[in-house]
């Protein structure tokens, strides 16, 4: 009987091709370590259901040491920062297997007494990981709702309730195992977030200098955090050193969100955009999943977190009026912990600093200030939010309307892309007077008056 505890492990060569890369050569290793245990597993199987009486005791049946998926690669990493069991990593790796060899899926078949089954299920698994009947209470508790694999989002059972039901992991997490590129999740109560992205580079922020340069500081921390994290030894000698909270505070419309988006592409990461008003009015009660999808997906593939409308959730604690106040309250507690514990960049936007509670805003690495926009700025503004492209009458005079209307540079943008549709309306070059209805429309979306 093969021992699953002394599977061979590769030697990380491929012959005349050279080194096999860790990562692959410890996949390779835990499936192996698989294949073992399956073998075993089907053994002892061989005398069909009448002949396999539970035992009280585990007589053998012992798992792999969980030390045994050590490495480097994403698929040791993601085992070793959970903290998972022998039975928990070795139920991880079985439901990861058919996606790299399908003879997995038929194997899983002959593990339960269950007829037409075939792919890795819950029962699969049960009887994968636990031989005594301890054993199979322990692995029924570690596929329940509240066990690790589940509410980490590692693992997801279809339909949830019932183990009879296809045990796997979610596409973006089985992408990252692999090494494949990144599935772009969907904004859904389960993942409440969205890719954001940008064609704007960092150049294209325009704030005053004091803030530009604290943006471009910014940057720099960004760039240079594996150095001091995990050269410079900060990541081991103090806690959560690696982690970065930073908060863009401004009136709407000043490039907060642009500027976020520009921060994750010049540092080559993924960036998603939370809403946290609409996340944690329309989903109460179950917030503190969907978060939790959220921060361990960010953790996984280093992507930056940014949470619009921060003073919607962070401001003072409301009095507990009701059962919606209890829940709100426990989930900003929850949310502040995350962001706490968090390793990766999150960064906030509010548009009224008082807004934030004091004393979460002394937990904030970084804060930037993103004004109203200034004449300078402005006429900067004017200049730059038209592609090169654009027919411009070259009587338009920037600074005049610069100086006179005191717009954002969203509205700026706005009103020239009306201006725009109004000159490509009538085949003509955008004038001044169609920059003006731009303005004019601009003024009458936030009710106030233009300036003669």
């Amino acid at each position: 009987m093969t021992d699953p505890t002394h599977a061979s492990v590769p030697d990380g060569t491929a012959g005349a091709r050279g080194t096999v890369p860790a990562p692959v050569a410890e996949l390779r290793s835990a499936l192996e370590i698989l294949d073992a245990l399956i073998t075993v597993r089907l053994e002892e199987r061989r005398g069909g259901p009448t002949d396999r009486p539970l035992s009280l005791d585990d007589d053998g049946g012992a798992l792999p040491d969980v030390r045994r998926f050590a490495g480097t690669g994403p698929l040791a990493t993601l085992i070793a920062s959970t903290g998972l069991t022998s039975a928990e990593a070795i139920t991880l790796v079985a439901a990861l297997a058919p996606a790299i060899d399908e003879r997995f899926a038929v194997r899983y078949g002959a593990l339960t007494d269950r007829p037409g089954v075939t792919g890795f299920t819950g029962e699969v698994a049960r009887n994968l990981v636990g031989r005594s009947f301890a054993d199979r209470l322990d692995a029924t508790l570690m596929l329940a709702p509240q066990g690790l694999l589940r509410t980490s989002g590692l693992l997801e059972l279809d339909p949830p309730g019932d183990l009879a039901g296809r045990l796997h992991p979610g596409a973006d997490l089985t992408a990252w195992l692999l090494g494949l590129p990144p599935v772009p999740p969907t904004a859904t109560a389960d993942f409440p977030a969205r890719p954001l992205t940008t064609v704007h580079t960092l150049d294209d922020v325009v704030l005053p200098a004091g803030a530009r340069r604290r943006v471009t500081a910014l940057a720099g921390r960004i760039a240079q955090r594996s150095t001091v994290v995990d050269d410079w030894g900060f990541g081991t000698h103090h806690d959560n050193a690696s982690g970065l909270l930073a908060l863009f505070h401004g009136p709407p419309g000043t490039g907060k969100t642009m500027t976020a988006a520009a921060l994750a592409a010049s540092a080559g990461l993924p960036a998603y955009v939370i809403d946290l008003s609409a996340l944690v009015s329309k989903y109460i009660g179950e917030t503190e999943k969907a978060l939790a999808r959220v921060f361990d997906r960010a953790a996984r593939d280093g992507s930056i977190l940014v949470f619009d409308e921060a003073d919607a959730v962070f401001g003072a604690r409301t009095e507990i009026g009701d059962a919606h106040d209890r829940y709100a309250n426990q989930e900003v507690s929850y949310l502040l912990t995350r962001i706490e514990e968090h390793p990766g960049i999150v960064v906030l936007t509010s548009n009224i600093l008082a807004n934030i509670d004091a004393a979460f805003q002394r937990r904030i690495h970084v804060m930037i200030e993103f004004p109203e926009p200034g004449p300078g700025e402005r006429q900067r503004l004017w200049s730059s939010v038209a592609p090169p492209e654009l027919p411009l009458d070259p009587d338009i005079d920037r600074a005049a309307l610069a100086q006179r209307y005191r717009l954002t540079g969203a509205q700026i943008r706005d009103a020239t892309l009306d201006a725009a549709y109004l000159a490509a309306a009538d085949g003509r070059v955008v004038t001044t007077e169609h920059l003006l209805e731009g303005i004019r429309r601009q003024y009458e979306k936030t009710a106030r008056t233009v300036p003669e």
